[in-house]
């Protein structure tokens, strides 16, 4: 599991909705099922969703049939070019980036607060001095230990692991051997930030493994009925990322029809997880 879960409401009165009626209706509690699992999907991923059903549907354990349906049949999404998203889902997140910058605006103002009080309260009660020899030889150890060549930068996340992109780069061309495309240097901002989101999470050997592991894997190559060969910001996406470390995409799993008694247990834990939720926000 992540290590940052984040908790989306569900509304419990879902089912009665005349869109998600007409799902039921077509493809039973097992495409309810599944539009919370693609619910699940864009919230780890921003919102924003690859249209490739067939690669979905290998997640999910089902058919891609079922899921270009879920999609585009029922109103339920909004599908932009090659993406897909969720008006609700939008604006969920919207919330909760406010509720976030609320929470973080009064914890700068508080500790703002308590910085004054103890600034006047030292103030208040300092006392002169006069310098002895003994506190002069401690002053000057002092101003050495300060005296460093440390930037601002590294003092502000003084835990921070330094990444090389480039070695970074180099190493997923080499690993891979262009299959899923060759990567130039430099590379811009917004992959800077996901290889060190993703990194920071999981760490270097993570990164490593997860690159290990597409690089085996036969469905992820294009060895699909519809050929989708993933690419690197593709791989490097939250869930997708995730996905692909914990075996979704190994070859032991080629080939699955989604018939088999472990999908219709994860189908029933994202049906479970559904109803305790609205059942949790109907109690409250």
């Amino acid at each position: 599991m992540s290590k940052e879960t984040f908790y989306f409401s569900h509304d419990y009165n879902a089912r009665n909705d005349m869109k998600i009626k007409k799902l039921i209706i077509m493809h039973g509690y097992e495409g309810y099922g599944l539009f919370w699992a693609l619910i699940e999907d864009l919230y780890q991923n921003d919102n924003a969703m690859l249209l490739d059903y067939e690669c979905i549907a290998y997640d999910l354990r089902t058919s891609s049939d079922i899921i270009e349906s879920i999609v585009n049949d029922f109103d339920l999404f909004e599908v932009e070019e090659d993406t897909f998203g969720s008006l609700s889902v939008q604006r969920r997140l919207l919330k909760r980036i406010e509720i976030s910058e609320k929470r973080a605006n009064a914890g700068r103002i508080s500790a703002k607060k308590r910085k004054k009080a103890a600034s006047a309260q030292q103030n208040s009660t300092s006392v002169q001095q006069i310098p002895t020899k003994e506190s002069k030889v401690k002053e000057s150890k002092v101003k050495d230990i300060g005296d460093t060549n440390v930037s601002l930068s590294d003092a502000e996340h003084p835990t921070q692991e330094k990444i090389d992109y480039k070695a970074v780069i180099n190493f997923f061309n080499e690993e891979t051997q262009g299959v899923f495309g060759y990567l130039k240097y430099p590379i811009g901002k917004s992959r800077k930030e996901s290889i060190r989101a993703r990194i920071t999470e999981f760490g270097k050997d993570g990164f490593a493994e997860m690159v290990r592991k597409a690089t085996k894997s036969d469905f992820l190559k294009g060895d699909g009925n519809k050929g989708f060969v993933a690419k690197f910001d593709w791989m490097i996406r939250p869930s997708n990322f995730q996905k692909i470390l914990e075996g979704n995409y190994d070859n032991k799993n080629k080939g699955f029809s989604g018939g088999d008694a472990a999908s219709d247990a994860e189908l029933m834990h994202h049906i479970r997880q559904g109803i305790a939720r609205g059942i949790q926000e109907n109690e409250v």
